[in-house]
């Protein structure tokens, strides 16, 4: 159990109820792919696991779905990750390979708020991933530049650039609560930024920094051309939601990709975690 500076606790209630559960109590709270590596190490390191399963809080998992993913493994050598078929909270299919993010994908969500499009030879979503140690042996395990979102993204390219194959296991389902916790409404601000940032350092990464650097300025500039629009039409409607659209929209705008957010920095000034390719 990893315990991301819980403050409610659990701490004691694992000790007191489940006093066989290992427990590694952060002293800062880490972001997704940090945590996740606290694992990745311990199974680099002792070799006690083929295969390690990566599951979102806001899923369910169907019976079998599990055993079914890691048949399909151990089918394919070649494979060094798999994903369930995942459906929404009510039952609708929803994708599980996605585009790689683009100069055209970048500009298309801040114009459009339309996101990667389903790709066959896309990444694979992370909310329910089945990878091989072998395969994380090689690449390293998530970047840990990457606080939330994206991390993914980086593994699944990583993982195809060394010569691996990414795979989907259609008999295995997963129930997907799409965001299901990073959208509580006081978090909704935090992860947009979040986003944000992490599509920079994404593009930064595998694209480089001059275009990453000119697509966060013209990406912001469209924010920013929108948001204007938008309190232009509230000022002759006075509609509630298109005030608070435009207000969304500013923020973002204001919003330096290219600049640390506040628990980014606290991370990289504090985390004991090193740094996994």
């Amino acid at each position: 159990m990893i315990d991301n500076v819980s403050g409610d606790g659990s701490l004691d209630m694992l000790a007191a109820e489940f006093p066989d559960v290992g427990v590694v109590a952060n002293p800062v709270r880490l972001g997704f792919g940090a945590n996740h590596n606290q694992v990745v190490r311990r199974l680099l390191a002792d070799g006690s696991a083929r295969y390690l399963l990566v599951l979102n809080d806001d899923t369910e998992l169907a019976p079998q779905a599990v055993t079914r993913m890691v048949a399909a493994l151990d089918r394919h050598p070649d494979l060094a990750a798999v994903v369930p078929s995942v459906v929404d909270g009510n039952g609708r299919p929803a994708a599980t390979r996605l585009a790689y993010p683009s100069v055209r994908s970048w500009l298309r969500a801040d114009r459009f708020d339309i996101t990667e499009l389903p790709d066959p030879e896309g990444w694979l979503q992370g909310s329910c991933l089945l990878l091989r140690v072998d395969a994380l042996r090689q690449v390293g395990g998530f970047d840990e530049q990457f606080f939330l979102f994206y991390e993914d993204v980086d593994l699944s390219r990583r993982l195809v650039q060394a010569g691996w194959g990414l795979g989907v296991c259609p008999e295995a389902t997963v129930v997907h609560h799409g965001h299901a916790t990073v959208l509580r409404p006081e978090l909704v601000r935090a992860t947009y930024r979040q986003g944000h940032r992490s599509r920079y350092l994404y593009v930064r990464k595998h694209l480089g920094p001059r275009q990453a650097a000119l697509l966060s300025a013209l990406g912001r500039a469209v924010l920013l051309a929108r948001a204007v629009k938008l309190r232009l039409e509230w000022a002759r409607t006075r509609q509630p939601d298109t005030r608070d659209r435009a207000r969304h929209l500013l923020d973002l705008a204001r919003s330096d990709p290219r600049r640390p957010l506040a628990h980014e920095a606290d991370q990289l000034r504090r985390s004991p975690a090193q740094k996994l390719k």
